[in-house]
């Protein structure tokens, strides 16, 4: 191996244990310090103008993995070809009834059409003038007979209804049907069903609470409603000051708030999609970032003033770790660009990180202290003294860092190169800008360590070293066991917020049969493929569905127009609203309305009905009756009766409108077909889209896997959501292993150069295996799957934790011979502190809204936590039985 003089002389020092940093070094930059602190100021203060000027944050998770790997190609084929399909913003309209949802969302998308500004398109599914004369086309040929069947069932309450539509006209046929004898309410569960649903409006006006009144349901169906879901999809446009996301979800509220859809139509809009989801997780982690970094940072000064007992030091440690930080986050703007979901986390992860260098130092300079050294000597010695082991942990940190960097998960490969570089950017600032930032600080008087703990458990190691090591082994052997229940969450709407708007909106979409957010879309060079292909994947098991654009062309169109022309017949006209005077209008509601209430009560009394026909036409007359008793005066009846017929009346009228706009239905061929639908499967090049819904719910991964293995087994190069989020999670659980790998090798081996045996970089890196094995296990017990952001854990814990088990080595190499125990020295406290300080750091993620960065956040603590406990407890164990300079004492 070809190596420069200087890399062979630094091998060599620290091979050796010999200072790779001159101390006249040290005392240089303690002479220069006010200077050097001046151009540090200087230089980190253009750093930071540039970094805000510049800063910003991708939140698409797709954006993590390599362009160049083969899903995205596939992918980036299909935007290509329907680019009105790219970052669509789902409106979804929730009504109690089908009518008022249709109405609401009808007059959003009208509305949100012209904000030419804001939006690129504007597609509500199965709005506009077709699918208003032609929807009934679209249903079976049963189902088309059962409607006709419904239909003339009610055309005698429709025609009469219609012949004078208002609310005293709906009062006076509802009293002829309760008073007629011939009718069996008891074999015509249609009229129970409306009785039922009129005592519901009836008590919640009664109750000063809005209604509406769900008519299609009854009408079209005869069964209770369930409430109706309609879409808008919305791209937004591009341009113009500000998040294009972000304005067009303010213009959504602010149509419906122009609008007064909620008190028209007692409608609810909920906005999802991936773009607002991605805006949703950029603000929860900006401002969760930001919280966690200012908490972490003050506890991190916490624990090191209890480590160290000096504010003085504190003070100058937190300052070398903000240049040092402003450093990196600057190389990061200026080299990568921009920070990801992952990388964002690298402020946090410094900062528990870069810590670790001005601990060690202080702690040294403070033992240098204790046995007499001058101030200026003490801090020369100390930074000379930590050098070799604070590059080791630079370069074997920033080396775990690094090996993500030649994955395919370029999210994790960013934070590697921003994090592994920061890493000897914060040494660098420990070795200059601290010294010199110390220098100017006077001599602290009191000198003595606080929080001497070392040597209780070092007597209690002494003591007990074989049942500790049996006590590791037994938990490494049940943490074997566990470790086959690892999972691995692929699902991305799990890594957000779990509360924000958007992700709980997308969630519900998964429950319905065509409403899920996750389809699959085929591409095919022409329609009779697309066709062939359509019919192969509907075949499968795990597909509920598979549609292409020779969809919207009906079926058995010659018998539906005969049946839909049948039904005109029975259709009663479309209503006129009566227009007699306000006064007279409630004197006549109020009469008609009593004479219901009358008529319902001798109906009643006459008895002979069956319980459930009582029970349904006694909630109607409470409802009449409550009704009644609000008549309290002229104000309060108009204002009971107006609410009364909004809650009845506008709904019917619009249904039996629509109704009558669906008689004149006409054939239809492709080319009748809508060009803002056909555009959604025939793209500009004559490429055929064949979208394929599932039949399972595609939340749980196992029927994510079949689905995508079964359409992509006859269609190899299928592609869109699923497809993306499960080759994708199999991308980083590849680089997961692969980086993990490399780093346990790249470590094992820079140790070794570094080190005089094998052995001494096993009792290195054994540790580290024992604490991944026991994360590993802790995260099966505790629920917490890997997932796109915490899976960096594993090769991040084999660059964090060697530093620890670096620095023990060290020290117990220094001190073999003597009466101390190397937890009784200032390394050891300096470990413990500094571990402190990461697990105070990297649990500050664990408070985050976003449950990706949370997850991470929460295996860190674990995994240094149990490093901790392996490197401090068990590897000092271990030296006790079996101590490899003893043996080389020997020999």
């Amino acid at each position: 191996m070809n190596l420069s003089f200087g890399t062979k002389y630094m091998l060599k020092c620290l091979r050796d244990n010999r200072p790779c940093l001159p101390v006249r070094w040290v005392r240089w930059v303690l002479r220069h310090g006010p200077v050097l602190l001046l151009l540090t100021l200087c230089g980190t203060g253009v750093l930071l103008y540039f970094t805000v000027r510049n800063f910003r944050i991708n939140t698409d998770l797709t954006e993590m993995i390599s362009a160049k790997l083969s899903f995205r190609r596939d992918v980036q084929k299909f935007h290509r070809e329907f680019p009105q399909l790219v970052g669509n913003v789902v409106v979804v309209v929730q009504g109690d009834s089908p009518e008022q949802a249709r109405q609401a969302r009808n007059l959003l998308a009208g509305r949100l059409a012209k904000e030419n500004t804001l939006f690129r398109s504007v597609y509500a599914p199965g709005a506009g003038p077709f699918f208003a004369r032609n929807g009934l086309l679209y249903l079976g040929r049963d189902r088309l007979e059962e409607l006709g069947d419904r239909l003339a069932e009610m055309q005698p309450f429709l025609a009469l209804l219609s012949r004078d539509f208002s609310l005293s006209g709906l009062f006076k046929v509802l009293t002829d049907l309760v008073e007629q004898k011939d009718i069996s309410l008891s074999e015509n569960d249609r009229i129970l069903v409306l009785f039922d649903r009129l005592a519901r409006v009836f008590s919640a006006v009664g109750a000063g609470r809005s209604a509406h009144m769900d008519w299609q349901s009854l009408v079209m169906t005869g069964r209770a409603g369930r409430g109706e879901q309609q879409f808008i999809l919305l791209q937004p446009a591009g341009g113009g000051r500000g998040n294009p996301v972000k304005r067009a979800v303010q213009a959504i509220h602010r149509a419906a708030d122009d609008l007064h859809l909620a008190d028209r139509f007692g409608t609810r809009i909920s906005i999802t999609g991936k773009p607002v989801i991605n805006w949703e997780d950029l603000r929860s982690v900006r401002r969760d970032i930001t919280i966690a970094s200012l908490v972490s940072f003050v506890l991190v000064g916490i624990v090191l003033y209890l480590g160290l007992g000096s504010m003085r030091l504190v003070l100058a440690g937190l300052f070398t770790l903000v240049v040092g930080l402003a450093w990196t986050i600057g190389f990061a703007i200026l080299v990568v660009g921009q920070l990801n979901m992952i990388s964002v986390t690298f402020v946090v992860l410094f900062i528990g990180l870069g810590i670790d260098y001005g601990i060690q130092i202080f702690l040294r300079y403070k033992e240098l202290l204790i046995h007499g050294r001058p101030h200026m000597d003490a801090i020369a010695e100390a930074v000379s003294a930590t050098a070799n082991s604070l590059l080791l942990c630079a370069i074997s940190t920033a080396i775990g860092f690094y090996a993500f960097v030649p994955t395919a998960y370029v999210g994790a490969s960013e934070l590697g190169i921003i994090s592994g570089t920061g890493m000897f950017l914060i040494f660098l600032a420990s070795i200059t800008v601290l010294p010199a930032l110390m220098a100017l600080l006077p001599e602290q008087k009191r000198q003595a360590l606080p929080l001497a703990m070392g040597g209780t458990v070092a007597r209690w190691l002494t003591r007990y070293p074989r049942p500790i090591l049996a006590m590791a082994g037994a938990a490494l052997v049940g943490s074997l066991l566990l470790l086959p229940r690892i999972t691995f969450d692929t699902n991305p709407f799990h890594m957000s917020d779990q509360g924000a708007p958007a992700v709980r909106a997308a969630m519900r979409l998964f429950a319905g049969e065509r409403t899920t957010p996750w389809t699959i879309s085929v591409l095919a060079p022409d329609r009779r493929q697309a066709r062939q292909l359509a019919r192969r994947l509907k075949a499968l098991p795990e597909v509920g569905s598979a549609i292409t654009i020779d969809d919207f062309v009906p079926a058995h169109q010659e018998e539906k127009l005969a049946q839909i022309e049948d039904m005109a017949l029975t259709m009663p006209p479309a209503p006129v609203t009566g227009s007699a005077p306000a006064p007279q209008r409630y004197q006549r509601d109020r009469a008609a309305l009593l004479a219901l209430g009358r008529a319902l009560d001798r109906r009643l009394a006459a008895g002979g009905m069956e319980r459930r026909v009582q029970e349904k036409m006694a909630a109607l007359a409470a409802g009449v009756h409550g009704i009644e008793q609000q008549l309290t005066g002229a104000d309060r009846e108009k204002q009971v009766f107006d609410r009364l017929e909004q809650a009845l009346l506008p709904d019917l009228g619009a249904l039996i409108r629509r109704l009558n706009r669906l008689m004149a239905a006409r054939p239809v061929t492709l080319a009748d077909l809508p060009p803002e639908l056909v555009r959604r499967y025939v793209s500009a090049d004559h490429h055929y889209r064949i979208q394929v819904f599932p039949s399972r719910d595609l939340r749980d991964r196992r029927n994510l896997e079949q689905f995508v293995s079964a359409v992509t087994a006859i269609a190899p190069h299928a592609t869109d959501q699923p497809v993306t989020i499960l080759r994708a999670g199999q991308t980083i659980v590849r680089a997961f292993r692969n980086a993990s790998i490399l780093a346990f090798v790249l470590i094992a081996l820079f140790l070794r150069l570094t080190m005089r045996t094998w052995t001494e970089v096993l009792l290195v890196v054994a540790p580290l295996v024992l604490a991944l094995c026991y994360t590993a296990a802790a995260a099966v017990l505790l629920a917490i799957p890997f997932n796109f952001a915490n899976i960096i854990v594993v090769p991040l814990l084999l660059g964090i934790g060697v530093d620890a088990g670096i620095h023990v080595l060290h020290r117990v190499r220094e001190v073999h011979g003597r009466t101390i125990h190397v937890l009784e020295t200032s390394t050891a406290r300096a470990v413990l502190f500094s571990s402190l300080t990461t697990v105070m750091s990297f649990g500050t993620l664990s408070f985050m809204h976003h449950a990706g960065t949370a997850s991470m956040g929460k295996l860190l603590t674990l995994s240094v936590t149990m490093m901790i406990i392996c490197t401090l407890i068990v590897l000092p164990a271990w030296l006790e039985l079996f101590n490899p300079f003893t043996a080389r004492e020997k020999e």
